[in-house]
């Protein structure tokens, strides 16, 4: 496709973004053009081919301006090395003859929808083709956009968005320059709206004075879709845009009214399948409530850390379940500080029930943060950690809260300093003792004694960035702790709600010592019970594809049994709503439990997270369990899925997953 005009750089973005659906072009729809084939050689003594595609869906104005020809025929060859790696994929084009060549071509083509992109170049835009359906093309397309929620939200949030009007919703792969769309799809749900366009090409709200209808559709859209893009784009035929019509009008409900008047909770349990069942939902706790509200506003409106405020639930959440909770991310964003603020809530005084232990990269065995017992002299020699000293005070009040904090803990390779705590994490209670030397030795300094019991009175975190100067975690110990990255809220919407994170000097711990208040220490519980069928099943399935590629690696019943604590544990507000739904826990423990396993070299990572080339992204075998209806009916998988394209990413950009 020649260009009439030049294009400038915002609308070329936006043609980036966009999807098109088409078929091969026939001789018929050529005639016209100076075009003659579907499908040939580009000159006489060259491999590369040129295909010529019949567009089906809509090309925006904007963009249908700058072409030659009106008559929706765009042109792609192999000289793309996007399009040759489908071609080799599918047909190993490479390996033909050359005879054979355009034979196949046109053969994988012929009577197939092609899901393609446009690659704007200074003369022409070419197809660039994204995958090919084995399903007989309609005659025109419409496109559905599904809309991309931030890590953390869930259906209720997108819902209150559309409901309230005016919240900015993004359409990931519909840019303005195509209409605004009738109708959007998330989650077995179809929201008929009515859209505002925004200065972010892909930023839209719904209109004021305008209600949303929607309806439960599930299969009956399965079955109308010809081809998607994950979740955020779906191609419906055109004519079929009618029955969606009748079917909203006939069983549709109008959002506003159903969130006015419903109970927001009974609704969450009973029309939303997958959340909380009602025998798992915990009673509602004052002080954990009134803990919960303190330690966010303390962190947003005392010392202005901004982080997702479903991340710190659920940082909390593997407080209570884990006796390790490790929180990651890059430099200099605040997660030593999130991890104080936790204490200092709990009104735990630095220096004093709470420490912060700085990991140094000479560490290379347990003695460097708890010291040594010198055997010809009896003198017991404390590490400058303060650590023994903490954890002997801990084990004479056991119940008061300590905390400790091992301050970028993966600056010397965590297995060797902190080994004998790794032992440690899955013991219960009674039988947890550290060993500081042995029982025949003799200790001078009387304060100092052979063995310290941890009871669950004590808070360990550690924090740990990914550079060049870290060490990668076992996955002994990865079985054993929760790996949460806290996500900072977006600038827009902290300075949307400014006035709800105004500077306050300072906000009071909590009125409690007691620390039953945040151990669950209920371990007599059939954890499995705790799980669905469902999510029972999915972990299997995850469990089995992990073994497929390396026999080391799986899914343990240590994992399961965490996994099944922290769904079991998340916390209520007062009107008996929970604070994350299961859907967003269970999604949260597949990235902290399982995703944290999926490391190392691209034998093993990049069969399971997929292929990042160009800004496209073709996904591995974890993306496909995760959005099949199996999965769907445990959760969406936003945020994990997320996390398994960035490891994509990572692979592509330096051949290894860390």
């Amino acid at each position: 496709m020649r260009l009439l005009n030049k294009m400038n750089p915002e609308l070329e973005k936006k043609i980036k973004d966009s999807y098109f659906v088409g078929r091969l072009a026939t001789e018929e729809d050529l005639s016209g053009t100076f075009l003659d084939r579907p499908i040939k050689f580009i000159g006489e003594n060259s491999d590369d081919i040129q295909f010529h595609i019949k567009c089906l869906s809509p090309i925006p104005e904007e963009v249908s301006k700058h072409l030659t020809f009106q008559n929706k025929i765009l042109t792609g060859n192999t000289r793309s090395r996007q399009n040759l790696k489908i071609f080799n994929n599918k047909i190993n084009l490479d390996r033909l003859f050359f005879t054979e060549r355009i034979e196949k071509v046109k053969e994988l083509l012929s009577d197939k929808l092609i899901v393609f992109k446009l690659d704007p170049k200074p003369e022409f835009i070419y197809v660039d083709i994204a995958k090919i359906e084995n399903i007989k093309p309609g005659t025109s397309y419409s496109l559905i956009p599904g809309p991309s929620l931030k890590i953390g939200e869930s259906i209720e949030d997108l819902e209150t968005k559309l409901a309230k009007k005016g919240y900015p919703i993004t359409l990931k792969y519909y840019p303005n320059i195509f209409d605004p769309p009738e109708f959007i799809y998330f989650e077995d749900y179809l929201y008929q709206v009515d859209m505002n366009q925004s200065m972010n090409p892909t930023t839209y709200s719904q209109k004021d004075g305008v209600d949303v209808r929607f309806m439960k559709i599930g299969d009956d859209f399965a079955d109308m879709v010809h081809a998607r893009i994950d979740g955020d784009l779906y191609f419906v035929e055109l004519n079929r845009l009618g029955d969606l019509r009748d079917k909203m009008n006939d069983e549709g409900k109008n959002l506003t009214e159903h969130y006015s008047y419903t109970d927001p909770v009974e609704d969450h349990l009973e029309s939303r399948p997958g959340q909380i069942p009602e025998d798992n939902l915990n009673a509602f706790n004052k002080n954990e409530f009134e803990f919960l509200s303190k330690f966010l506003k303390k962190a947003q409106n005392q010392y202005r850390l901004f982080y997702n405020e479903k991340d710190m639930i659920s940082f909390h959440i593997s407080v209570k379940t884990n006796m390790l909770t490790i929180i990651g991310g890059m430099s200099g964003t605040g997660k030593t500080q999130l991890a104080k603020i936790y204490g200092e809530t709990l009104g735990l005084e630095l220096g004093k029930r709470m420490i912060i232990v700085p990991i140094s990269p000479s560490y290379k065995e347990p003695n460097d943060i708890l010291g040594f017992l010198n055997p010809s002299t009896g003198v017991y020699h404390e590490s400058e950690t303060g650590l023994v000293s903490l954890l002997l005070e801990a084990e004479k009040y056991s119940d008061r809260t300590f905390m400790v904090i091992f301050d970028e803990m993966n600056l010397s390779q965590v297995e060797h300093w902190f080994s004998p705590f790794i032992s440690l994490l899955e013991l219960d209670e009674d039988n947890r003792y550290l060993t500081l030397f042995s029982e025949q030795d003799r200790c001078i300094n009387g304060q100092y004694k052979s063995k310290i019991k941890i009871h669950n009175n004590v808070i360990f975190v550690g924090t740990v960035n990914y550079d060049e100067t870290t060490t990668e975690f076992s996955d002994r110990l990865l079985d054993r702790a929760n790996v949460i990255y806290p996500r900072k809220m977006s600038f827009l919407d902290i300075k949307k709600n400014y006035s709800k994170y105004e500077k306050i000097t300072e906000i009071e711990p909590v009125s409690m010592l007691n620390a039953s208040f945040l151990k669950n220490t209920d371990n007599e519980k059939d954890i499995l019970n705790l799980l669905t069928e469902e999510e029972a099943s999915l972990l299997d399935e995850l469990h089995a594809l992990l073994h497929t590629y390396d026999r080391q690696r799986g899914i343990s019943f240590r994992v399961v049994n965490g996994i099944a604590r922290f769904i079991s544990n998340i916390p209520v507000n007062e009107v008996g709503e929970p604070m994350i739904s299961r859907k967003e826990a269970f999604d949260f423990q597949v990235s902290q439990r399982v995703l944290s396993k999926v490391k190392g070299i691209e034998t093993f990572v990049g069969p399971l997270v997929g292929d990042y080339r160009d800004s496209s992204y073709e996904e591995g075998e974890l993306v496909k369990i995760l959005t099949s209806e199996r999965a769907k009916q445990v959760s969406s998988f936003h945020y994990s899925i997320e996390i398994i394209k960035q490891k994509a990413k990572e692979l592509a950009l330096y051949g290894y997953v860390q």
